[in-house]
């Protein structure tokens, strides 16, 4: 025999409306979501590095006339690049130049070579380039020289000393040349 015990109507439909009113409840809006890029009334805010690939995140701000406006700071993200150029000083031992803080590739390669050259080295040839990121440049106990590149200075350190320890013993961090984007306001 089954056994079932009814609750008062009243007081069914108390909770049904309660439970009802909490599903209508306006809920914080997600600032930022996955996008393929900006699109109309969009920006690019960074990206999910914990997608393979990476994921671009976008916020939307609205179009003009929407009656929207963002408060916030007017301005933009701007790449910045670095570049070492590897070169053999007067006594033949290795050694190398630099140039960070460029607005392309080109500027930074050029100017790690200039500056190589400009220093009196010989046989100047390119190393390592980034974007936005960082580069790390490792000496060895017998004074080879190793460099790796990193999102940010910890990273190009570690795998500038793993290069290292590869070939070399009593591998050390000689410098860390970090190149990060520049934010530009309008």
């Amino acid at each position: 025999m089954a056994f079932a015990r009814r609750l008062p109507l009243g007081l069914v439909l108390t909770a049904l409306f309660g439970l009802a009113l909490t599903g209508l409840t306006a809920a914080p809006a997600q600032a930022y979501y996955p996008c393929n890029g900006p699109g109309p009334g969009e920006v690019l805010i960074g990206m999910d590095n914990s997608t393979n690939p990476p994921t671009p995140l976008c916020e939307y701000v609205g179009e003009e006339g929407s009656g929207y406006a963002d408060p916030g700071p007017s301005g933009y993200w701007e790449e910045r690049f670095g570049a070492i150029a590897w070169g053999r000083d007067s006594g033949d031992g290795p050694t190398y130049s630099w140039y960070v803080n460029a607005t392309s590739f080109a500027e930074a390669e050029n100017g790690a070579l200039v500056q190589c050259q400009q220093s009196g080295f010989s046989n100047c040839i390119l190393g390592p380039s980034i974007a936005n990121g960082s580069i790390a440049v490792v000496v060895a106990n017998d004074g080879g020289l190793f460099a790796e590149w990193g999102d940010d200075s910890g990273q190009a350190k570690r795998k500038a000393l793993r290069l290292c320890k590869k070939s070399a013993k009593g591998c050390k961090v000689e410098q860390v040349l970090d190149s990060p984007a520049a934010w530009v306001s309008y």
